[in-house]
């Protein structure tokens, strides 16, 4: 693959990112709606991630091994809380998780591209 196209298409990969970050971290509280917007970014952020990875697995690989699976972790105990307290808490560490990610994905980019 032409270096050029490489860095073109992890250009639009953080694109993606940027605004995927807008939307999930405008999230606070837990309802049926900001769920699905956190589910959402999470499935967006794994096929920008996977797409990163298969590009350059030296690179991406410790993002693609572990935030995918801590964010995994964190939706299944926001799914598994009984209380409503316990749900929001876990859904803001849940959120948080996403969030952490993309912006560490988008730091990685930077310094990879520049």
């Amino acid at each position: 693959m032409n270096i050029y196209y490489l860095f073109m298409s992890i250009g639009k990969e953080k694109v993606k990112l940027e605004k995927l970050l807008v939307s999930v971290a405008s999230v606070k509280n837990i309802d049926e709606l900001n769920l699905e917007i956190v589910n959402e970014g999470y499935r967006e952020y794994a096929v920008i991630i996977k797409n990163l990875y298969n590009k350059q697995p030296n690179i991406f690989g410790n993002l693609y091994n572990y935030d995918l699976k801590e964010i995994k972790e964190n939706k299944k105990f926001t799914k598994e809380s009984y209380t409503a307290k316990a749900k929001q808490t876990n859904f803001t560490a849940y959120r948080d998780s996403v969030v952490e990610a993309i912006e560490r994905t988008m730091e990685y980019i930077t310094s990879y591209v520049q």
